[in-house]
């Protein structure tokens, strides 16, 4: 009986010093682009440029005309794509000025369509620069704040630059360059932001160490109005489960007018969970205002096994063995108690039957 029990502690031991181990690799780089740009002052005075950016403010079915320098500081001429296009807010959230097509709910009037010469393709000298005018129509139908874009160049049918990382791995990019549009009409309304989170779906991170699980918060900003370089704080809770938390935090995030973006919220080394929770996600502005975005989710088991899956997590089959050997523990001292009883009835038979035995040997 003592053997078994030592056995048994021997297997259970044994199955729960079984741990999983996971490797993650990463790579980043950079490059440049050997030019620059610069905002250059109309003779209209509808148009501003003092700030860096564009701010130009004029009557409904107005055109104003948006100037730019392009600096060409490579020795070879060059070609470069000049356009005009519709601010959005990239995944780091900041304001972006290089798709050609965005799209949002919310978002009524593209700043790009409202150029009537846009996508300019000009050859720049080296060691040169030149300036390139874009026309820009302030639009007839009344609108509520201001509309935001920006002037985006990119070197013109030239191949992307590589770059090999540590690890051997290169790296294509093109470099471009944006100078951004604030337009609103004279005498129109301003208008407040507001944030608000659409939805809360896992997703995988590329992080500094690897890929990595986490949440991605859709946090849009519904109004044409726009504060830039806020601080945020994201926590994220478990129904059921005290202990669980997990937090993010950023700092300059300048959510673009009528746009949306995606606010990660990693997981690290843990594996993702099917269950309820709750994002709290504050956005403060120099200390002065706040906004408070809360919000519930769901993660479904199919989406914790899909997601744990696609990061390279395998699946945990801990509680499954520890459960095994509790099964085979119970089942080893059930079968000891019965072969114990069964032992002492056999004892016990054997000596009533060397009893009886004596009581006829003294009967003779």
């Amino acid at each position: 009986m003592k053997f078994i029990l030592k056995s048994t502690i021997f297997i259970l031991s044994l199955i729960i010093a079984s741990f999983f181990t996971m490797q993650l690799n990463s790579a980043y780089a950079g490059t440049s682009g050997d030019y620059t740009l610069k905002p250059v002052e109309s003779e209209n005075s509808k148009v501003n440029v003092d700030g860096g950016f564009y701010s130009v403010k004029g009557n409904p079915g107005e055109i104003v005309e948006i100037k730019v320098a392009v600096y060409n500081f490579e020795k070879d001429e060059r070609q470069f794509l000049i356009q005009g296009n519709t601010a959005y807010t990239n995944s780091d959230g900041q304001p972006g000025y290089d798709l050609t097509k965005v799209t949002d709910p919310n978002l009524k009037i593209q700043l790009r369509d409202l150029f009537s010469n846009n996508k300019k393709i000009v050859n720049i000298p080296g060691n040169s620069n030149a300036v390139v005018t874009l026309k820009l129509k302030i639009p007839s139908e009344k609108y509520i704040g201001y509309l935001m874009g920006g002037v985006n160049v990119v070197p013109y049918n030239e191949k992307a630059k590589g770059t090999v990382t540590e690890n051997g791995t290169l790296i294509k990019n093109k470099f471009s360059y944006s100078l951004p549009i604030q337009l609103i009409q004279t005498g129109a309304n301003t208008e407040d932001v507001n944030y608000k989170i659409n939805s809360v779906k896992p997703q995988i991170i590329d992080g500094s160490s690897g890929k990595q699980i986490g949440v991605a918060a859709r946090v849009s900003n519904t109004n044409n109005a726009y504060i830039p370089g806020l601080s945020s704080n994201a926590v994220i809770t478990k129904y059921g489960n005290k202990k669980f938390k997990m937090t993010a935090s950023r700092d300059n995030q300048s959510i673009a007018p009528t746009s949306h973006y995606n606010y990660m919220v990693s997981w690290g080394k843990e594996r993702l969970q099917a269950g309820k929770y709750h994002i709290k996600l504050t956005y403060s502005g120099n200390g002065v205002r706040t906004w408070v975005l809360d919000k519930d989710f769901v993660i479904t088991d199919a989406q914790a096994a899909k997601y744990n899956n696609l990061a390279g997590i395998k699946p945990n089959y801990l509680w499954l063995w520890i459960l095994l050997a509790i099964l085979l523990l119970a089942l080893i001292l059930g079968l000891g108690i019965y072969m114990g009883k069964r032992n002492n009835k056999d004892n016990g038979n054997n000596n009533q039957l060397s009893s009886n035995s004596r009581r006829r040997r003294r009967r003779r």
